[in-house]
Protein backbone atom coordinates (compact mmCIF):
# COMPACT_ATOMS: atom_id res chain seq x y z
CA UNK A 1 0.00 0.00 0.00
CA UNK A 2 1.24 3.58 -0.83
CA UNK A 3 2.48 5.87 1.76
CA UNK A 4 1.07 9.33 0.89
CA UNK A 5 2.31 10.97 3.79
CA UNK A 6 5.56 12.21 2.64
CA UNK A 7 3.66 13.89 -0.22
CA UNK A 8 0.73 15.16 2.27
CA UNK A 9 3.81 16.97 3.91
CA UNK A 10 5.20 18.40 0.54
CA UNK A 11 1.60 19.44 -0.72
CA UNK A 12 1.20 21.23 2.83
CA UNK A 13 4.63 23.68 2.34
CA UNK A 14 3.90 23.99 -1.31
CA UNK A 15 0.41 25.64 -0.69
CA UNK A 16 2.26 28.23 1.15
CA UNK A 17 5.40 29.06 -1.63
CA UNK A 18 2.05 28.85 -4.22
CA UNK A 19 0.72 31.40 -2.02
CA UNK A 20 3.89 33.54 -1.23
CA UNK A 21 5.32 33.14 -5.59
CA UNK A 22 1.56 34.29 -6.39
CA UNK A 23 1.19 37.25 -4.10
CA UNK A 24 -0.64 39.12 -6.72
CA UNK A 25 -3.31 35.97 -7.07
CA UNK A 26 -2.64 36.17 -10.91
CA UNK A 27 -3.28 32.64 -11.43
CA UNK A 28 -6.96 31.85 -12.97
CA UNK A 29 -8.74 31.44 -10.20
CA UNK A 30 -6.71 32.05 -7.32
CA UNK A 31 -8.29 35.47 -6.49
CA UNK A 32 -10.98 33.09 -5.02
CA UNK A 33 -9.58 30.64 -3.44
CA UNK A 34 -6.15 32.66 -1.98
CA UNK A 35 -4.53 28.87 -1.80
CA UNK A 36 -6.68 28.50 1.31
CA UNK A 37 -8.54 25.70 2.51
CA UNK A 38 -10.52 24.79 6.03
CA UNK A 39 -9.77 21.85 8.10
CA UNK A 40 -10.15 17.94 6.78
CA UNK A 41 -13.04 16.00 7.49
CA UNK A 42 -13.38 13.02 9.13
CA UNK A 43 -12.95 9.67 8.75
CA UNK A 44 -16.47 9.43 9.97
CA UNK A 45 -18.01 11.18 7.49
CA UNK A 46 -15.72 9.69 4.51
CA UNK A 47 -16.78 6.22 6.37
CA UNK A 48 -20.86 7.09 6.05
CA UNK A 49 -20.21 8.61 2.53
CA UNK A 50 -18.62 5.71 1.09
CA UNK A 51 -21.38 3.51 2.56
CA UNK A 52 -24.21 5.34 1.53
CA UNK A 53 -23.29 5.65 -2.37
CA UNK A 54 -21.70 2.20 -2.24
CA UNK A 55 -17.93 3.25 -3.43
CA UNK A 56 -14.64 2.89 -2.16
CA UNK A 57 -12.79 6.13 -2.78
CA UNK A 58 -9.47 6.46 -4.38
CA UNK A 59 -6.76 6.16 -1.38
CA UNK A 60 -5.17 9.64 -2.53
CA UNK A 61 -8.38 11.54 -2.38
CA UNK A 62 -9.32 10.39 0.32
CA UNK A 63 -5.61 11.09 2.19
CA UNK A 64 -6.01 14.58 0.86
CA UNK A 65 -9.10 15.67 2.48
CA UNK A 66 -7.98 13.42 5.69
CA UNK A 67 -5.41 15.24 6.16
CA UNK A 68 -4.87 18.23 4.06
CA UNK A 69 -8.21 20.37 3.98
CA UNK A 70 -12.23 20.04 2.79
CA UNK A 71 -13.59 23.44 1.16
CA UNK A 72 -12.74 27.00 1.59
CA UNK A 73 -13.78 30.21 1.04
CA UNK A 74 -13.84 30.48 -3.59
CA UNK A 75 -16.72 29.39 -5.75
CA UNK A 76 -19.67 27.01 -3.85
CA UNK A 77 -17.24 26.92 -0.72
CA UNK A 78 -14.49 25.22 -2.91
CA UNK A 79 -11.08 25.23 -1.50
CA UNK A 80 -7.94 25.71 -2.84
CA UNK A 81 -6.70 23.91 -5.90
CA UNK A 82 -6.59 24.15 -9.79
CA UNK A 83 -9.68 27.21 -11.22
CA UNK A 84 -12.08 27.44 -8.77
CA UNK A 85 -10.88 24.87 -6.26
CA UNK A 86 -11.75 21.83 -4.85
CA UNK A 87 -15.46 21.54 -3.42
CA UNK A 88 -16.07 20.93 0.23
CA UNK A 89 -16.11 16.55 0.44
CA UNK A 90 -19.54 15.37 -0.73
CA UNK A 91 -21.31 18.36 -2.02
CA UNK A 92 -22.31 19.44 -5.58
CA UNK A 93 -22.40 15.32 -6.59
CA UNK A 94 -25.35 16.48 -9.41
CA UNK A 95 -22.78 18.36 -11.04
CA UNK A 96 -22.49 15.63 -13.63
CA UNK A 97 -25.19 13.14 -12.69
CA UNK A 98 -28.48 14.88 -12.17
CA UNK A 99 -30.97 12.16 -11.04
CA UNK A 100 -30.50 9.23 -9.09
CA UNK A 101 -26.93 9.72 -7.61
CA UNK A 102 -26.98 7.12 -5.20
CA UNK A 103 -27.61 4.66 -8.75
CA UNK A 104 -24.64 6.25 -11.15
CA UNK A 105 -22.07 7.08 -8.61
CA UNK A 106 -21.25 3.81 -8.06
CA UNK A 107 -21.18 2.55 -11.59
CA UNK A 108 -17.81 1.25 -13.71
CA UNK A 109 -16.26 4.63 -15.38
CA UNK A 110 -16.61 4.11 -18.89
CA UNK A 111 -14.72 7.07 -20.72
CA UNK A 112 -11.32 6.65 -20.82
CA UNK A 113 -8.18 8.92 -22.34
CA UNK A 114 -8.19 7.72 -26.03
CA UNK A 115 -11.66 8.55 -27.00
CA UNK A 116 -11.92 10.10 -29.81
CA UNK A 117 -13.96 13.04 -31.11
CA UNK A 118 -15.68 10.64 -32.95
CA UNK A 119 -16.71 8.35 -30.49
CA UNK A 120 -17.81 11.10 -28.17
CA UNK A 121 -20.63 11.96 -30.70
CA UNK A 122 -22.13 8.81 -30.64
CA UNK A 123 -21.97 9.16 -26.88
CA UNK A 124 -23.67 12.34 -26.85
CA UNK A 125 -25.94 12.75 -30.55
CA UNK A 126 -28.84 11.17 -28.60
CA UNK A 127 -28.90 13.76 -25.86
CA UNK A 128 -29.64 16.47 -28.53
CA UNK A 129 -32.34 14.93 -30.29
CA UNK A 130 -35.81 16.66 -30.35
CA UNK A 131 -37.91 13.83 -29.18
CA UNK A 132 -35.64 12.63 -25.96
CA UNK A 133 -37.90 11.76 -23.33
CA UNK A 134 -36.82 12.98 -19.73
CA UNK A 135 -36.01 8.85 -18.96
CA UNK A 136 -33.78 8.18 -21.67
CA UNK A 137 -32.15 11.89 -20.54
CA UNK A 138 -31.47 10.26 -17.33
CA UNK A 139 -30.89 6.64 -18.54
CA UNK A 140 -28.15 8.17 -20.80
CA UNK A 141 -26.47 10.97 -18.35
CA UNK A 142 -26.18 8.32 -15.74
CA UNK A 143 -24.33 6.13 -18.39
CA UNK A 144 -22.00 8.59 -19.32
CA UNK A 145 -20.76 9.78 -16.09
CA UNK A 146 -21.62 6.86 -13.63
CA UNK A 147 -18.03 5.87 -11.95
CA UNK A 148 -17.23 10.08 -11.87
CA UNK A 149 -16.84 12.49 -8.74
CA UNK A 150 -17.55 16.33 -9.50
CA UNK A 151 -14.11 17.81 -7.81
CA UNK A 152 -14.54 21.77 -8.65
CA UNK A 153 -15.28 24.31 -11.40
CA UNK A 154 -13.50 25.35 -14.13
CA UNK A 155 -16.09 28.32 -14.55
CA UNK A 156 -18.79 27.91 -17.58
CA UNK A 157 -19.43 24.15 -18.36
CA UNK A 158 -16.15 23.20 -17.46
CA UNK A 159 -15.35 20.88 -14.62
CA UNK A 160 -12.81 18.63 -13.24
CA UNK A 161 -13.68 15.21 -11.79
CA UNK A 162 -12.48 11.93 -10.43
CA UNK A 163 -12.66 8.36 -11.72
CA UNK A 164 -14.27 6.50 -8.76
CA UNK A 165 -14.15 2.72 -10.54
CA UNK A 166 -12.88 1.17 -13.22
CA UNK A 167 -9.49 0.69 -15.27
CA UNK A 168 -8.64 4.54 -14.40
CA UNK A 169 -9.71 4.93 -10.87
CA UNK A 170 -8.47 7.82 -9.16
CA UNK A 171 -7.01 9.91 -12.28
CA UNK A 172 -8.74 13.29 -12.56
CA UNK A 173 -10.22 14.24 -15.85
CA UNK A 174 -11.47 17.61 -17.47
CA UNK A 175 -14.91 17.31 -18.57
CA UNK A 176 -17.53 19.93 -20.46
CA UNK A 177 -21.28 19.22 -18.82
CA UNK A 178 -21.89 20.76 -22.33
CA UNK A 179 -20.88 17.63 -24.12
CA UNK A 180 -19.61 19.74 -26.39
CA UNK A 181 -16.09 18.71 -26.14
CA UNK A 182 -14.72 14.81 -25.38
CA UNK A 183 -13.06 14.29 -21.85
CA UNK A 184 -9.77 15.41 -21.36
CA UNK A 185 -7.49 13.11 -18.59
CA UNK A 186 -4.79 14.07 -16.60
CA UNK A 187 -1.38 12.21 -17.35
CA UNK A 188 -1.15 12.09 -13.17
CA UNK A 189 -1.85 8.08 -12.18
CA UNK A 190 -4.12 10.09 -9.09
CA UNK A 191 -5.24 13.15 -7.00
CA UNK A 192 -2.34 14.13 -5.14
CA UNK A 193 -0.11 13.60 -8.09
CA UNK A 194 -2.27 16.51 -10.08
CA UNK A 195 -2.63 18.48 -6.92
CA UNK A 196 1.28 18.50 -6.57
CA UNK A 197 1.82 19.51 -9.98
CA UNK A 198 -0.76 22.48 -10.10
CA UNK A 199 1.63 23.38 -6.99
CA UNK A 200 4.38 22.94 -8.74
CA UNK A 201 3.49 24.79 -11.87
CA UNK A 202 2.49 27.66 -9.64
CA UNK A 203 6.23 28.00 -7.78
CA UNK A 204 8.14 27.76 -11.05
CA UNK A 205 6.47 30.86 -12.58
CA UNK A 206 4.28 28.82 -15.33
CA UNK A 207 0.68 29.63 -14.43
CA UNK A 208 1.40 33.34 -13.09
CA UNK A 209 0.86 35.13 -16.28
CA UNK A 210 -1.11 38.83 -17.21
CA UNK A 211 -3.58 36.40 -18.85
CA UNK A 212 -5.24 33.55 -17.32
CA UNK A 213 -3.27 30.33 -17.60
CA UNK A 214 -4.98 26.99 -17.75
CA UNK A 215 -3.81 24.05 -15.71
CA UNK A 216 -4.35 20.35 -17.34
CA UNK A 217 -5.05 22.01 -20.79
CA UNK A 218 -1.39 22.06 -22.43
CA UNK A 219 -1.23 23.18 -26.10
CA UNK A 220 -0.54 20.63 -28.39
Amino acid sequence: MTNYTPQILRIKKKLQQAKDKDELFKVFGAGSHKYEINAPTSILEIDAFEQHYGIQLPKSFRCFVLNIGNGGRSYLNSGAGPFFGIYPFGENLDDLIHKNVELHLKKECTLHPHITESQWDELTDPFYEDDISDENYEELNGALYGGILPLGSQGCSFIHALVLNGPYKGMVVNLDRGELSPPKFSEDKNFLDWYERWLDEIISGKLITTCPSWFGYPKK
